[in-house]
């Protein structure tokens, strides 16, 4: 609990007679721009500077400096999800949205994947919590993360970053910014970062040469040009382009089932973990998990003051995201089966957006309209190849280990010729998806101290999805078992065997509206302190579970269709400033409740969404700071109480779930942090802390018992000496500094009964940074 002692200091703090005024931090997550203690929201902020003092590059890296935010990684970067208060979607499907939106600079990302990239010079993020449907769209039904990056200056500016530390880990980063002419300015940002992997892989007879995974290799590019030929226009483009190519992931063993013996006995060592290691973080994995990742954007904001109290916004983008990745799907160095790193797996997006929107003010009202129009095209590649040990390995489960020629009795065909190396499925999936939406935020300032908002979005979305399946070997195993009907066709009959599937093709549309918004009543009771109460209606479409789909006999489902997500959120807070801004309080209780919540599930072989028919995020929430700027010292703390839990209905399939408590949904999320500069000699010295603790929570979307993640502390500091006028600042910096191991999430072993894997985190690293400005 040491992050709990740390955010408890800031109540003891004394009083100091400073003088000096703290900056209140202005935020658009009403798509205006205000002051945070005057936005009726529960809103987290992390400025530029505190992503620099805590080493935050993406978006993971926000967890450390905000409570009730949780991101995680699955199988691969592709999978990454967000969840808030609790809430949240697992990534494994890409024809699966996030229940926490993703916008940068103005524009909102396919998913929460697409959006790993490094964020280079970053001025704020924004966490708004709740659903935010009303003014962001039909992806953010549990909340939103809104990045800001900077705008170009017109004043020079050039900074270098090199990083060095533990575990390989190289960094370069270079930003320049300044006037092109007298009504242009610009900015780049380059970065480089790599890292060795974490994970030590046992290779067995290959062909996996590679002996580390979960690496860390890419290099990013944003550009922006800032146009003002007058004060009444703005044009901001921005280009920005992302490429990695890393290895991911392979799991390490945390439960040995009964069938692990039988995958050692088809290797000539061992195909998994003899012992149960998770600190050694050693992995077993003979086929490549070589990823290959390319993000990139363009993005044109105008703004047009049209009169002194109306203003115009257009903000154009285009996005293309494309990502292939080599898996070993039975996670062993046994060549059971396996996914290609060469494109026959992987997933491309391709938006394009435009959001319209006019803003305008009188003494009595804020107002806005706009329009948002919308395109994704979305095609998946899936892949199940058969390795040499496919066929044994089956014949070993089927027998109990006494037989490995019992898949040959089963099916009917000569030995090795029910599943041949190097045959197996290939799908695509090309799914499209048009929105339009018409939205209204609308503020009535009912007296000086009191303000009513009412805000409504009409959307309309059009969904189709042609899958098209293939079995290279037309399932002869499984359709030759089935005319013998001699037992064991479940297991021989998995869906990228079944010869149902072979060569079919069809097509799937769905057409829906939904009407969300929100109200909100804010009254400033005090000039220091506001309080609010509001309501919220989010949305997240329906869609299409992405992977083959097959009945209880065998027959290919052709509807692999999910309801629409929707949610209700009641919410009363209070924002206070004190001391000239120095001591800041946000709190706020909130209930919160999900219907048709969609929830992600992994079947052994291949994943299906189901629609929870009510989950319920209940709790209270707080974020503080005290500043004592004569002392250089900052203080801040913050903590979510969240009951995020299933309703009373059994669901089909997944019974545990009743009356439980959601995954990933601690009930206890502390953040805290120390930030002190004082002058030593000719330098600054700067050090900085920062604590964060989850209690207890379950990884997986059945919530076995094995996946539980105990409750943990994660320690982070830096320790910086800085020239005066900034611009040499050389900084010794570690993260995890306790080496603490935990889960990102823990999996059943496919084909593995009673085996448990997990991806974790990173350990512990130690490093130093030099920036350099001029």
């Amino acid at each position: 609990m040491t992050s709990v002692v740390a955010m408890a200091g800031a109540y003891a703090v004394p009083v100091y007679a400073d003088t000096e005024d703290v900056t209140e931090v202005v935020v658009t997550a009403q798509k205006r721009a205000e002051p945070l203690a005057t936005t009726p929201l529960s809103v987290a902020v992390v400025t530029g500077d505190q992503l620099r003092q805590a080493g935050a590059h993406d978006l993971k890296d926000l967890q450390s400096l905000t409570p009730s935010l949780i991101i995680t990684s699955t199988a691969n970067e592709a999978q990454t999800t967000a969840r808030l208060r609790g809430i949240g979607t697992v990534g494994d499907n890409p024809g699966l949205e996030s229940s926490v939106g993703v916008v940068i600079d103005g524009v909102v990302r396919a998913r929460t994947a697409t959006a790993m990239s490094d964020l280079g010079e970053v001025d704020r993020v924004e966490i708004l919590k709740g659903p935010q449907s009303g003014l962001f769209g039909k992806g953010a039904s549990a909340g939103l993360i809104q990045v800001v990056t900077k705008a170009p200056e017109m004043a020079s500016r050039q900074t270098l970053e090199l990083t060095a530390g533990e575990h390989g880990t190289l960094g370069v980063s270079g930003y320049a910014t300044g006037p092109l002419s007298d009504t242009v300015a610009g900015s780049l940002n380059l970065t480089y970062r790599s890292r060795e992997g974490q994970y030590k892989v046992h290779t067995g007879n290959g062909p996996r040469s590679d002996d580390r995974d979960n690496d860390q290799n890419y290099y990013s590019a944003r550009g922006q040009l800032l146009f003002t030929p007058n004060d009444t226009v703005a044009v901001r483009m921005i280009g920005d382009y992302t490429k990695r190519d890393e290895n991911c992931c392979a799991g390490v063993a945390v439960v040995k089932g009964a069938t692990s013996a039988y995958i050692d006995l088809l290797v000539p060592d061992s195909g998994v973990a003899q012992t149960i290691n998770v600190e050694g973080r050693e992995v077993w994995s003979n086929r490549s998990t070589a990823q290959s990742l390319v993000d990139t954007g363009l993005s044109v904001e105008t703004v047009v003051r049209l009169s002194d109290t109306i203003d115009l916004t257009s903000i154009t983008a285009a996005r293309h995201w494309d990502h292939t990745n080599g898996y070993d799907a039975d996670f062993s160095s046994a060549d059971i089966y396996y996914r290609e790193p060469d494109g026959a797996f992987g997933n491309r997006f391709d938006t394009l957006s435009q959001e319209l929107r006019v803003a305008g003010r009188t003494t009595v009202f804020d107002w806005m309209v706009g329009l948002y129009l919308s395109s994704e095209d979305l095609e998946r590649h899936d892949q199940y190849i058969y390795g040499s040990a496919f066929e044994p390995y089956l014949g070993l489960l089927l027998s109990g280990g006494a037989n490995i020629n019992r898949v040959s009795q089963l099916t009917g065909r000569p030995v090795g010729q029910s599943f041949v190396a190097g045959e197996g499925m290939n799908d695509v999936y090309n799914q499209k998806e048009r929105n339009i939406a018409l939205f209204t935020d609308n503020s009535w300032h009912v007296t000086q101290t009191v303000t009513a908002t009412l805000g409504l979005r009409v959307n309309k979305q059009d969904k189709t999805l042609i899958s098209r399946h293939t079995n290279s070997d037309g399932g002869v195993a499984c359709a030759g078992a089935q005319s013998l009907n001699i037992g064991g066709v479940g297991t021989i009959c998995q869906s990228f065997a079944n010869p149902t599937f072979n060569a079919l093709s069809y097509g799937q549309s769905h057409e829906e509206e939904a009407t969300t918004g929100s109200f909100r009543v804010k009254w400033q009771a005090l000039p220091s302190l506001m309080t609010y109460a509001s309501y919220a209606r989010g949305w997240k479409g329906a869609g299409y579970n992405l992977d083959r789909e097959q009945t209880a006999t065998f027959a290919a489902d052709k509807d692999t269709s999910f309801a629409a997500e929707t949610s209700e959120s009641y919410e009363i807070g209070l924002k206070g400033r004190w001391w000239r801004g120095r001591l800041a309080l946000d709190a706020a209780v909130f209930d919160q409740a999900f219907e048709d919540f969609q929830l992600n599930t992994f079947l052994g072989t291949s994943f299906l969404v189901k629609s929870i028919p009510e989950l319920k995020s209940r709790g209270v929430e707080f974020e503080t700071r005290y500043s004592i700027p004569s002392l250089g010292l900052k203080l801040w703390g913050g903590a979510t109480f969240a009951e995020a839990q299933f309703g009373p209905q059994v669901v089909v399939g997944l019974p545990a779930l009743t009356d439980r408590r959601a995954a990933f949904a601690p009930k206890w999320s502390v953040t805290s942090g120390v930030d002190y500069q004082r002058e030593v000699a000719n330098w600054t010295m700067r050090a900085n802390l920062t604590a964060r603790y989850n209690s207890a929570y379950n990884t997986g979307s059945d919530l076995a018992a094995i996946k539980v993640q105990e409750a943990f502390t994660l320690l982070n500091g830096r320790l910086s000496l800085l020239r005066p006028d900034d611009r040499v600042a050389v900084e010794l910096w570690g993260q995890n500094l306790t080496d603490e191991t935990y889960y990102q999430v823990v999996f059943g072993a496919p084909f593995q009964s009673g085996t448990f894997n997990a991806f974790l985190t990173q350990p512990r690293t130690v490093g130093l940074t030099v920036r350099l400005r001029r």
